[in-house]
């Protein structure tokens, strides 16, 4: 990689980074995963596994591009290693490059002749391109001609067998599904020869899509009336279920010191009922008394089995659960997270329910924001952020990300860090990532004019030379005067200007702007592809149409900036 100092290397400190990425990775959180192999790399870009894990971690969250631009350096620092091969694959095949993903296999083949992922991933691409290039089943698309002579008709129109190979091409091709639907209705043949080709004709087709019709309702026989329960409980239980329902009445107005008094009494005239200490523990926790209701939850549990023998369902297993939870919920208030979640674990061995399965992830959102919380400090961020200063002018860049990481963790409100840790990556060539903090620099402060630069010298460094003008642009359009927008901006109009004089194209650059959502948007455009044509055909009528509507001028634009369109 470019920019590694040779004496940088530290892999003690790599080797820590990829540990954290392979459980992150274990655990689904690949982004997390990215970051620390991302430092990883930045302590050791000399090891190819590091690459070859993030190209995993990329795949993953779907961004093909970046796996393969780290399947390609795992692959250059280590040519004899199979499983780089497999990594580099599978970024081709879901990029469409069926041809490139076909020998990237068969490398990787010759080096592990037997490796199971190799072997299975070729076979997935020679079929996906089979899928492409034999085109239809013809066996089927026979016998669809002799049930519906009219589908011999269709195939005389050159359009309709145009659209018709493009339809089969998109079944095989994910980033092309969108286009399905819309061949589907722009031409009704389409539908009847796919239908035609599972036996299924014209008239029956139009039979699957009517409604049946409905046959008249069942007459249901008169319910005989049901007997009224039987209360079997006892006097001393009903006496006692009494003063809980009075209980639940203060709760719910919050009155909650007769709603304990009331509880009390329940327990007085039945104390072998689990659920009337579970109603005074909810008393005690909202009146903030946690000590007394762990000890009267706990008391209670201690006499479960007495309590079962004198009255049989008194603490059930349910009942059981619910008091542990009670217990938790005490725990948790006084921030006791690790015997909140003990106790937990304990009820959900009792009952394991989905309340107590939330509960519990509420438990740990909830230990997340605590000790989010409990690092903020403002004046210890700052140390930490000049801290980070110091070593990025000393050319330290890993260990200035580490401390604007620290301050970000004492002060997530201040953008000024995130950029700093942005430029800190930028110089790790950890651009994607570098790019995300620039971006929450500016929801933080949409007005930083220095994010605008940053976020413009990310896009350069990675070809996004349309999205590196816009960051400039949006710079100077908050302070006209900044040297650094303006020459950035310069920087980018030398560059695209000499890639249009140069014919040959830049293939990263392209897959870049292809991978662009707005670029996409553009070309699907119809009013821009018939410029497009124009241009082709009668270059002189296509810059006329340019220069007459300017949301015209300004795609045509974007896209040469993007190296899409070359022009001269």
């Amino acid at each position: 990689q470019g920019g590694f100092v040779a004496g940088m290397v530290d892999k003690a400190a790599a080797a820590e980074a990829k540990a954290k990425g392979n459980a992150a990775f274990s655990a689904k959180q690949y982004q997390d995963a990215i970051g620390h192999f991302t430092e990883a790399i930045a302590h050791d870009p000399t090891d190819h596994v590091f690459f070859s894990n993030r190209s995993a971690c990329y795949s993953s969250v779907e961004k093909y591009s970046e796996a393969l631009e780290d399947a390609n350096q795992c692959v250059k620092l280590r040519p004899d290693w199979a499983k780089g091969y497999t990594r580099k694959g599978l970024a081709e095949y879901f990029l469409g490059k069926h041809d490139e993903a076909e020998a990237t296999y068969k490398k990787g083949l010759e080096l592990a002749p037997g490796d199971a992922a190799l072997a299975g991933g070729l076979k997935q691409v020679q079929d996906a391109k089979a899928r492409v290039s034999g085109g239809p089943d013809m066996t089927a698309l026979l016998g669809a001609i002799q049930r519906n002579p009219k589908i011999a008709e269709y195939m005389k129109d050159q359009t309709f067998m145009a659209n018709f190979q493009m339809l089969l091409q998109a079944q095989t091709n994910p980033q092309m599904m969108p286009m399905v639907s819309q061949l589907l209705q722009q031409d009704p043949r389409m539908m009847e020869v796919f239908l035609a080709m599972q036996g299924i004709s014209p008239e029956e087709a139009q039979t699957m899509g009517q409604k049946r019709e409905p046959s008249p309702p069942k007459t249901k026989p008169k319910e005989e009336p049901k007997p009224e329960p039987v209360d079997e409980r006892t006097d001393q239980q009903k006496e006692a279920d009494g003063w809980k329902e009075k209980g639940n009445s203060h709760f719910k107005n919050k009155e909650f010191v007769p709603a304990l008094d009331c509880y009390n009494k329940a327990i007085d005239v039945l104390p072998d009922e689990l659920s009337y200490y579970g109603n005074k523990g909810a008393v005690l926790i909202e009146m903030g008394r946690h000590d007394e209701c762990v000890e009267v939850c706990q008391g209670a549990l201690d006499r479960r089995y007495e309590m079962n023998a004198n009255n049989p369902g008194g603490a059930s297993y349910e009942k059981v659960a619910k008091l542990l939870c009670r217990i938790a919920s005490s725990y948790a208030k006084r921030k006791e997270f690790d015997k909140a979640k003990d106790f937990y674990e304990k009820s959900l061995v009792e009952d394991n329910n989905r309340f107590t399965r939330q509960a519990m992830r509420d438990l740990e959102r909830a230990r997340e924001r605590w000790e989010k919380e409990k690092m903020l400090d403002p004046v210890e961020a700052e140390k930490h952020k000049q801290a980070g200063n110091e070593y990025f002018k000393k050319l330290d860049y890993v260990n200035a990300k580490k401390e604007y990481d620290e301050a970000l963790k004492r002060c997530p409100t201040d953008a000024t860090i995130y950029a700093n840790r942005a430029a800190a990556l930028t110089k790790l060539l950890a651009h994607p990532d570098a790019l995300r903090d620039l971006e929450e620099a500016l929801r933080l402060d949409p007005q930083y004019v220095k994010a605008y630069h940053r976020k413009g010298t990310c896009h350069q460094f990675m070809k996004e030379y349309h999205k590196a003008l816009k960051a400039y642009e949006a710079g100077l359009a908050i302070d006209p005067n900044d040297e650094s927008c303006k020459q950035g901006k310069a920087s980018v109009l030398s560059t695209i200007q000499a890639q249009q004089s140069n014919k040959e194209v830049d293939e990263e650059q392209v897959r870049h702007a292809m991978a662009d959502p707005e670029i996409q948007s553009i070309l699907k455009d119809p009013q821009i592809n018939l410029v497009l044509q124009q241009l082709r055909e009668d270059p002189k009528a296509g810059q006329d149409a340019i220069n007459k509507d300017p949301k015209v001028r300004e795609a045509i634009e974007k896209l040469m900036f993007a190296g899409i369109l070359k022009v001269g």
